[in-house]
Formats: structure tokens, C-alpha cells, sequence
């Protein structure tokens, strides 16, 4: 999307400047910087010693009981709890989070503190329910508590509590979980997390019609009408399962899943969704927590998925292709997103520059605070028409690793010359290899003062053969300050061709 010919601008920046610097430090404490502070948005609150509403908090049990644990990828250990003889240890696999849930009855507009203590490369602790949605997460190796404060709404009843990792991100540790506030007379109970996608069994129905399978309902569906249907009376645990065959429309999805039960839809590359008229998003998700959507086609629209103000929603293994804009959108503060093991391209066909692979946050704003989104093990080009990854000013903390990256669709028009394009704050970029670049591999640029800082780049091959811009470095850092800006660039990434591995003043290792 456009970026301003003046890369750093004045106007507006103020009201955003303390969630700059936050999070920047934060990246800072995570690769070893001389400054620290908390993750933007940490709570402070602690627990209190009021009673414990969750049972078997610190698995002094010796084993889970009072929590169900998804898909057998947690167990109790007596190495190294954080307190007494027990812990939970957690190991996410490429599919599933590895979460562990626990439901507490709770009083309706009551004030609660949930706390735990935990370490790994990424450790998330949830609260969830009717009107609910609270979550945070760190990566740590030593044990560090989170503390969420959770405000039940005015007619929940009861809220779940989870504990997880992040897909196959490292095993997780959890101790001394605490929840307290005011009880409501209820004892706790076990709520069932979902495996994240069934594999696609049976034969369709003609309709929308529930089935079950395992680990919740599955709705079975076969053309455009039962899907739009199934959207619209999607519940947390289902999965919506597609037939191979073409569904044409627009797709809404407005429903809200949870962590312990996520909503699926999942299908087959012949399940193809599109639009009649080439217009609009195949899939638009509005306001819609917790969804996975996993192996379908997407292709003839402006843009392929739209995800606005929806945490945690997964795209998985899916093809996007031919859009005349973007590809897939994180925006309006959508945040814990992931794309991974998926195929965009032939994107922005219009021809503008607008036709990014994967677009986060939004141009020219600080208000969109899309964070966390994690871009892992994706291939992205030919013929995308724009960068392939674009990172917008306002968004923090994303993960960009593993994926191959083909720019030979860059156009210039909207000053897209990079495979991938970082404005956001304290981003680690990692493993990928990209080839077919008009300019730079990776670039950074500071679109408002204290943005485009904190970025880490290890470990990316970068080919540059036949660009002919006026800078070609595989990482071009528009904006450095060791104290103010920083961004680290690792001596273990590599460039063939071009001016070298990053631009002069800035530091390799």
C-alpha cells in the first residue's frame, strides 16, 4: 500500500510515542539491549491472596485433572516447577496450540485476576467467554508471571480459562495458575478444547446439516447457500467442512470463537471460493475471535481474506491468487494472527502497486495495533503486485520466519522495491529466502518517529541477481540509532549479488 515519498513524518506522531518506545524496549529486553521494560499492554496487577476459584492450579495433583488438555500434548513433570514438586509442560505441534482449559463459574460484572506463571518461546494465558476476551503472552526462558485483569460482562456466567503455547513455536511451561475474584457459588468444571481442524471424512450432505466427529459438530456443507448459512450459525467448537467444488460470493464471518474452541473451516484446494463479479473479499471476518481457516481456495476478488478487529484467527495451508488488491489483511487491531504454510499469488493484478501478498495494520495511522501476527513456512509470489509482506506503522511484535519470497511482480508504483517492508516495532525476521527483487531483500523505514525500530533479521538468504535499484542491499535499514531506533542485523544472514549485506552505518552481528 502507499508509502509517503517522506519516510519520516512529524504530524500526529506525539499521542503514539509511549507505545513506540514500549515496544521497542521490549524487543530490546528479548535480544539483549541495554534498556528494558514490560511487553506493551502487560498487566500490573498481581493475584492477592484471596482464594483460588480453578482447581488443581498448580498441578500439585501430579497430573491434570480438573483441566482438559488438547490432543494429548501436555503432561505433568517434576522437572524445575516454578513452585512445589509439579508443573505443566506443554509442547504445541504444527496444528494445535497445546492448550489446557479450565471453566470457573463466575458473578456477572465481577472484577477478576488471572495469573500464572510460565516460561518458553511463547507462553499465552486466556480468559474467555460470553463478552469476554482477554489474553497475553510472553517468550521466556526463566519463569515469568503474566497477570490479565478481567472484567466478566453483565450476563457471564462463567468464564474458561486457558493456558497454551503457539503452534510449533517450542514446548511450554505453566505453574501456580490463579484465578481470583468473587465466587459465584459454582464449582469449576472441565471445558473440552477442540482439536483445530478434523480431516475431511464422509460423504457431504446437500445442506448445512451438523454431524459429529470427535471433538465437536461438524457441518458438512456443498455449495454457496449452506456455507453463507453455516457462517451465520457457526458456534465455538464447529467445524465447517467444504466439498470440493466452486463457491461463489462473499463470505461474512461475524461469529466469535474461543481459545478452548475454536471455529474451523476447512476444506480440500478444490474447495474454491470466489466472488461473482470480482469484487469485494472472498472472506471477510468481522469482530470474530478464534477461527482457523485451513487448505481452501481463494481467488477472484479484490482481496482474499479480510480480517478486521478478530484475534487469533489462523489461515492454514491455503492458496490465495489472483486478487486485484492484497492477498490477506490483518487490520483494525487484529491481533495473535498466523498465516502459515500457505500459497499467495498473482495478487494486485489491477496493476497499482496495492497487491501485497500479506498487508498488517494500516497505512498512516498509529490506531491500528494489529500485533503478534506470526507469517511462518509460506510461499509468496510470482507476480505479486506489491511487497510480498507489508508491515504497517502502529502493529508490534510479529514473527516473519520461514518463508520463500519471489518479487518478480514488484511494480514501483506505490514505492513497493522490497520483498518485504517493516514500519511496525520490535518484528523478528528469520529464516526466509527470497530472489527476483527490483532493489532491497528486506527494508525498514520509520514512517512516524519511534516506528520501524527493534527489528531482528537472522539467518534470511537473500539473492538480489538482476535488481537494478540505486540501493540493493539485502537489508536496507532507512532509519538506525543504537539508542532510539535500534535494529539488529546478524552476521549469519547472506546476499549474492547486489551492494551487500546492509547498507553502510550499520552494524553486522
Amino acid at each position: 500500500m502507499p508509502k509517503p515519498p517522506t519516510r519520516t513524518r512529524g504530524k500526529s506522531a506525539l499521542p503514539a510515542a509511549g507505545r513506540a518506545a514500549a515496544s521497542v524496549a521490549a524487543l530490546a529486553a528479548a535480544v539483549g539491549l541495554t534498556f528494558l521494560a514490560a511487553l506493551p499492554g502487560a498487566a500490573s496487577a498481581s493475584a492477592d491472596s484471596a482464594p483460588n476459584l480453578l482447581a488443581n492450579g498448580g498441578f500439585e495433583s501430579g497430573g491434570t485433572g480438573n483441566w482438559v488438555c488438547a490432543d494429548g500434548h501436555s503432561t505433568v513433570t517434576t522437572a524445575a516447577p516454578h513452585s512445589g514438586s509439579y508443573s505443566l509442560l506443554s509442547s504445541p505441534g504444527a496444528n494445535d496450540t497445546a492448550a489446557c482449559a479450565q471453566t470457573v463459574a463466575v458473578q456477572p460484572g465481577g472484577r477478576y485476576v488471572l495469573s500464572a506463571w510460565v516460561k518458553g518461546a511463547y507462553a499465552q494465558l486466556a480468559a474467555s467467554g460470553d463478552a469476554v476476551q482477554q489474553s497475553t503472552w510472553t517468550g521466556a526462558s526463566q519463569w515469568t508471571q503474566l497477570t490479565v485483569n478481567v472484567v466478566a460482562g453483565p450476563a457471564t456466567t462463567a468464564l474458561t480459562v486457558t493456558v497454551s503455547g503457539w503452534y510449533a513455536s517450542g514446548a511450554v511451561s505453566a505453574d501456580d495458575v490463579t484465578f481470583t475474584g468473587p465466587p459465584a457459588g459454582g464449582t469449576p468444571t472441565s471445558a473440552t478444547p477442540t482439536t483445530m481442524s478434523p480431516t475431511a471424512t464422509g460423504t457431504p450432505t446437500p445442506s448445512a446439516t451438523p454431524t459429529t466427529s470427535g471433538g465437536g459438530p461438524v457441518v458438512d456443507v456443498v455449495d454457496s447457500k449452506g456455507l453463507k448459512a453455516a457462517l451465520a450459525a457457526a458456534r465455538p467448537g464447529q467445524t465447517i467442512r467444504l466439498a470440493d467444488g466452486t463457491y461463489v460470493g462473499n463470505f461474512k464471518i461475524a461469529a466469535a470463537g474461543t481459545a478452548a474452541a475454536p471455529i474451523t473451516l476447512t476444506g480440500s484446494a478444490k474447495a474454491v471460493l470466489t466472488t461473482s463479479s470480482g469484487g469485494g473479499d472472498v472472506i471477510q471476518l468481522t469482530g470474530s475471535p478464534y477461527w482457523t481457516i485451513r487448505g481452501i481456495t481463494l481467488t477472484g476478488a479484490q482481496k482474499g481474506i479480510m480480517i478486521d478487529g478478530s484475534d487469533h484467527v489462523v489461515v492454514d495451508s491455503v492458496e490465495v491468487h489472483h486478487t486485484t488488491m492484497e492477498g490477506i489483511h490483518f487490520r483494525t487491531s487484529s491481533s495473535y494472527g498466523v498465516v502459515q504454510n500457505s500459497s499467495i499469488h498473482d495478487t494486485g493484478t489491477s496493476g497499482n502497486g496495492m497487491g501485497e501478498g500479506i498487508y498488517v495494520g494500516t497505512a498512516n495511522t498509529l490506531t491500528d495495533t494489529s500485533d503478534h501476527v506470526r507469517i511462518a513456512g509460506n510461499v509468496i509470489g510470482p507476480n505479486v503486485g506489491g511487497e510480498n509482506i507489508d508491515i504497517k506503522e502502529g502493529t508490534t511484535g510479529g514473527v516473519i520466519t520461514g518463508n520463500t519470497f519471489d518479487g518478480s511482480g514488484l511494480t514501483g508504483a506505490n514505492f513497493d522495491d522490497s520483498w518485504v517492508d517493516v514500519k511496525g516495532n520490535g518484528y523478528t525476521v528469520t529464516g526466509n529466502r527470497g530472489t527476483h527483487t527490483t532493489n532491497d531483500g528486506f527494508q525498514t523505514h520509520s514512517q512516524y518517529p519511534g516506528w520501524g525500530c527493534g527489528t531482528v533479521f537472522r539467518g534470511n538468504s537473500s539473492d538480489l541477481t538482476g535488481a537494478t535499484g540505486p540501493d540493493r542491499y539485502a537489508v536496507h535499514v532507512t532509519n538506525y540509532d543504537a539508542a532510539s531506533c535500534p535494529v539488529t542485523v546478524a552476521a549469519d544472514n547472506t546476499v549474492t549479488g547486489g551492494n551487500g549485506l546492509v547498507n553502510p552505518g550499520v552494524p553486522i552481528g
